[in-house]
């Protein structure tokens, strides 16, 4: 008798705890978050060097792409969006911005090229669709828009995004196969 007043009391305390707030099965900690914006991928074919795309953003985060990417590195004009989708299809990151300042702009330079496996893996360039002031970083199928002083969350970008590509054209291709980080 007193082992089944002990299994009773067990039930009513498992069924009334939730009631009252009281989660008595641990939980997994949530996964840490991933650092921007996913957006749908835009299925794309292979264009001919010259031939033009429309994409479902700009700048844009998937797509239709030339089959030479844009030079690792820092442009000073803005690439071809074809030229630049096969940088995030070989798992690259794009640093689009739209700074005024030329000390944000040599500011932004230099963070750039300190990170792991630059140049490869990175293009930084001015686009003429950012607001003044803002940096969109792009990644296949993401992106995320900050300003000069958010370094923190840019590095995130990268750690999170930099090679990383589910796009089978890229396999031996991939910015991280040469870069070494």
């Amino acid at each position: 008798m007193a082992g089944g007043l002990i299994i009773a009391l067990a039930l009513i305390t498992g069924l009334a705890l939730p009631s009252f707030g009281v989660n008595p099965t641990p939980t997994a900690p949530e996964p840490p978050g991933v650092a921007g914006t996913q957006l749908a991928i835009q299925e794309g074919d292979l264009l001919e060097a010259g031939e033009t795309a429309n994409y479902d953003t700009s700048p844009p985060t998937s797509g239709p792409s030339w089959a030479e990417a844009a030079a690792w590195g820092v442009h000073e004009e803005q690439a071809a969006n074809e030229a630049v989708v096969r940088n995030l299809r070989n798992g690259g990151i794009v640093f689009n911005y739209n700074l005024a300042s030329d000390s944000q702009r040599t500011e932004l330079q230099a963070f750039v090229e300190s990170l792991p496996g630059y140049p490869d893996c990175y293009v930084l360039q001015p686009h003429a669709d950012i607001d003044e002031g803002e940096i969109a970083l792009t990644a296949w199928g993401w992106i995320d828009t900050l300003t000069p002083s958010e370094t923190d969350a840019m590095r995130e970008f990268v750690d999170d995004h930099r090679a990383n590509t589910l796009d089978a054209e890229s396999t031996g291709e991939s910015c991280g196969s040469r870069s070494g980080a």
